[in-house]
């Protein structure tokens, strides 16, 4: 048994130094892993470089987009190595969780190269101890090298590098190796230079003077050479110089331009200013991990202060010292750009910390072990206490539902605008048969790269397209990054959400404290940014009360007013505005003995609106009876359909007729006239006529439908005449006759301000029915209205065979020609809309043309949404 203790003894005596090596790697590597796929959030830059690994070995490019220099490629490289030993990029699950374990290992790595570092220039294996433990337990640390980010590839290196002059032999082939190592580093981050100085100075002392200058040169020459790679890459892809070098005016990335954008960006404010990036990045350090901050800088300059008279102190110092030049230099600082920093504020903590316990027990050396073992126990104790929620917070399950929900939810082919955490995840398979989306593109792409077109051509953006938000996006938002996006998202509709609560956000402000939530809303294309904006103008500017609709250029309110705010409220889906509409409409209009239909016509005398006539209009009757019918199928309350129903009724006992055999819609309820009754065509819809026909059976609805018809092409279909404003039905034989008589408006007979609502209606029918008949009777127009479009003729009323009938023209009746061609033809009806319909809308103003017109006002609405297929049925067979 003696024996046994003795070895034992003797072992751990022996190798005391790698079992102490080991135990504080498994602690490093456990304080790093343990729940690293669940904290921090995904961070942007994450998904940029694992994109780009992805590129390189799917696509045989540098990065999937345009490559513009703006790092050199050496660090995505080495993911992409990782990810071919490792099995993939869903070996752990989603992509950046494969980079997180690669982050892993160099972390595990780097602290075994701290530790031998430090031990080897310092001498002690207590401040190797302290070095390794403000490392591995730093949540500052933990919180940035648990990240795929290129400053924990270059740190890795680097330590390798100084690994290699400080614990191995005076031989040349080890500086050639630390060179070359260093020299990776640099084309893994290009922060790397500013340690040069530090590792010059090992060198210098290294070696003696007969070998000293040469080893300088090696070191400094194959450095270069490595380095030099990078800039015969550009050279060779005709990518170094800028545009216009030598009359090379084609337009292409530059290696020199983008070295010059890279140094000039930031604020150029000193230091201690509140508003330079270095102020901004240390209040994050301090909030993330106080202690190796402060205790970093105090023991940071102590270091150099000390290193004037203490050798072993000189390589901290200025392996510290220069970075830190750089970091307050006064220009750009991203938080993670301490990371390099961190090892050697660990370096520096545990080099004067050794030197103050080695003093202090001078004369009692018998403290030195308690003392140490004290303060090494503290800092876990300290860490224990101030954590960040590195152990215990889950910031990624949001951004991994994002990914499942657009997966399972969206086509292939959507428009979707990305964090560029999740592009490798949506374009590769994960799995045979697994969807990708080739249209998913990072946000900082979408607005700044001229190759991803989506937010070059705003103007004319129709496309439906989506928006995984995220808090990464929300802050370049809020900092004006985003232009294109910010105008995006402000009209955008939320369809999904996730949030583990831990940080506070204010999208509507574009205020994120935290990554750990994420959100999917689908942008209105421009199409449905004008539907939406016009209507808020309407709203605002021509209904007013509780929901009175008054035109304010005649100082009305008219049943079709009402009809077409119910009708455009319900297919914008403001329930709110349409009970208000419907409300008014009933309080003030639905007060007919006789039946549910509405009085027509209210005017303004002195300060209030009273009923001039009280005869029904049909076509705004059974449009509040369809827009009434519509509310049930939107929104599911019966009362909607119970008035419904009521009014249908009444259309038909007294605004229909059987004339000879055929049914007719009237003009109202005023409609009959000594010898027939008064017909505005452009009142026929046989696209409700086919709904009304479900809910009201007990009249032959589908009849009314077929005969509207027939007397459509009476009035002109059959002989591609334009139909007419006005006309009288014979009351004995059913025959046309001249409205002349009793319609006071001179182009009664001909194609103006009532009848371009005809090609509207049943082209409503085509859309909602797929109906035969109103293709057939728009068919007969398309020719004619193609060459009214050719000669850019569109006067407001025509005679009947086509000639202009005034000098004018008006947006209004351009309705009927788009309604035939969105038909007839879809390519003519785009030309059109985008020339006078998209080309005379203010799109922030919310309006057409002349804002007070309130006919314009309605007709443009209706044509836009027409065209673009927004207006939804909305109620099937029941």
């Amino acid at each position: 048994m003696k024996n046994v203790i003795k070895r034992c003894k003797k072992f751990f005596k022996k190798h005391s130094t790698s079992l102490l090596i080991i135990v504080l790697l498994v602690i490093s590597g456990i304080a790093h892993g343990y729940n690293m796929f669940h904290f921090p959030y995904y961070e942007n830059d994450e998904g940029t470089y694992m994109s780009q690994a992805w590129s390189l070995l799917t696509q045989g490019k540098v990065e999937p987009y345009t490559y513009w220099y703006d790092h050199a490629p050496g660090g995505w490289i080495f993911i992409a190595l990782w990810t071919l030993i490792s099995g993939g990029f869903f070996t752990f699950g989603v992509t950046v969780n494969s980079g997180r374990v690669f982050m892993l290992l160099l972390h595990i790595a780097s602290t075994f190269f701290l530790f031998k570092v430090t031990k080897k220039i310092s001498g002690k294996t207590f401040a190797a101890t302290i070095a390794v433990l403000f490392f591995a337990f730093s949540p500052l640390g933990i919180y940035y090298q648990r990240r795929v980010l290129l400053d924990n590839i270059m740190t890795f290196w680097i330590f390798l590098s100084l690994y290699l002059l400080t614990n191995t032999s005076s031989k040349l082939r080890y500086i050639a190796l630390s060179a070359l190592t260093f020299g990776i580093a640099i084309l893994s981050k290009e922060n790397a230079i500013f340690f040069i100085p530090g590792f010059l100075y090992v060198i210098y002392t290294k070696f003696n003077k007969h070998h000293r200058t040469f080893a300088l040169i090696e070191w400094l020459t194959i450095n270069g050479i490595i380095v030099s790679l990078y800039f015969i890459y550009a050279i060779l892809k005709s990518e170094f110089f800028p545009v216009g070098f030598m009359g090379n005016y084609t337009p292409h990335v530059s290696l020199i331009t983008s070295l010059m954008s890279q140094a000039s960006r930031g604020a150029n404010l000193p230091f201690w200013n509140s508003g330079s990036d270095f102020y901004a990045s240390l209040q994050t350090w301090l909030t993330k991990d106080s202690f190796i901050t402060i205790a970093g800088a105090i023991a940071s300059f102590f270091t150099i202060v000390i290193s004037f008279w203490k050798k072993s102190f000189r390589l901290p110092a200025l392996l510290v010292g220069f970075f830190l030049i750089f970091l307050m230099r006064g220009k750009l600082v991203i938080d993670f750009y301490v990371i390099p920093l961190l090892p050697f504020l660990g370096m520096s903590i545990g080099m004067t910390t050794e030197l103050f316990v080695d003093k202090l027990t001078s004369k009692a050396k018998f403290l030195y072990i308690p003392i140490t073992l004290l303060l090494i126990a503290g800092i876990g104790v300290y860490y224990y206490f101030h954590q960040i929620g590195q152990y215990t917070h889950d910031e990624t399950t949001p951004q991994v539902n994002a990914i499942n929900w657009i997966k399972n939810n969206l086509p292939a082919d959507s428009n979707i605008i990305i964090d560029d955490y999740m592009y490798v995840d949506l374009h590769a398979k994960r799995y045979p048969g697994d969807k990708v989306f080739p249209n998913a593109n990072w946000a900082w792409k979408i607005e700044d790269d001229p190759a991803v077109t989506l937010a070059t051509d705003d103007e004319n953006w129709t496309m439906t397209v989506y928006i995984a938000l995220s808090h990464e996006m929300v802050k370049q938002i809020k900092s004006n990054n985003f232009p294109f996006i910010k105008k995006a998202l402000d009209d955008a509709t939320l369809l999904d959400d996730w949030n583990d609560g831990y940080g506070y956000r204010n999208v509507s402000t574009y205020i994120s404290t935290n990554g750990d939530w994420m959100s999917i809303y689908k942008v209105k294309n421009r199409f449905t940014i004008i539907l939406d904006n016009t209507w808020k103008f309407y709203k605002k500017t021509f209904i007013h009360s509780y929901g009175q609709v008054i035109d304010p250029q005649s100082n009305t309110t008219t049943s079709e007013g009402q009809s077409y705010a119910m009708l455009r409220a319900v297919w914008t889906n403001d329930q709110a505005t349409f009970n208000g509409v419907w409300a008014w409409t009933k309080d003030h209009m639905q007060y007919r003995t006789q039946d549910k239909l509405f009085s027509w016509e209210f005017v303004k005398q002195g300060n209030k609106f009273v009923e001039k006539d009280t005869a029904s209009a049909s076509d705004a009757d059974e449009d509040i009876a369809m827009a009434l019918v519509m509310a049930d199928g939107r929104w599911h309350d019966p009362k909607y359909l119970t008035a419904a129903k009521a009014i249908i009724s009444d259309i038909w006992r007294q605004e229909v007729v059987k004339v000879n055999g055929e049914y007719y819609l009237i003009s109202g309820s005023g409609a009959a006239r000594p010898n027939g009754y008064l017909v505005d065509p452009s009142y026929l819809s046989p696209a409700y006529y086919r709904i009304f026909a479900q809910i009201d059976p007990t009249h032959p609805w589908n009849q009314l439908a077929n005969d509207s018809y027939v007397l459509l092409n009476k009035l002109g279909g059959n002989n591609n005449q334009l139909p007419p404003n006005w006309i009288l039905i014979n009351n004995v034989n059913g025959a046309i006759e001249s409205a002349a008589p009793y319609v006071s408006d001179q182009y009664q007979a001909d194609y103006g301000y009532d009848s371009f609502r005809i090609f509207f209606r049943v082209a409503l029918d085509a859309q909602w029915n797929n109906s035969s008949q109103a293709k057939a009777y728009l068919n007969k127009y398309k020719s004619f209205f193609e060459q009214q479009f050719k000669k850019g003729d569109y006067t407001a009323i025509l005679t009947n065979n086509g000639k202009d009938a005034v000098n004018y023209d008006s947006l209004s009746n351009i309705t009927g020609m788009l309604a035939v061609l969105s038909v007839t033809d879809p390519t003519t009806a785009e030309q059109l809309y985008f020339k006078e319909f998209d080309g005379q809308n203010n799109i922030e103003g919310g309006y057409w043309k002349d804002k007070t017109n309130y006919y314009d006002q309605n007709w443009a609405w209706f044509a836009t949404a027409l065209y673009s297929n927004n207006l939804p049925k909305l109620w099937g067979n029941k």
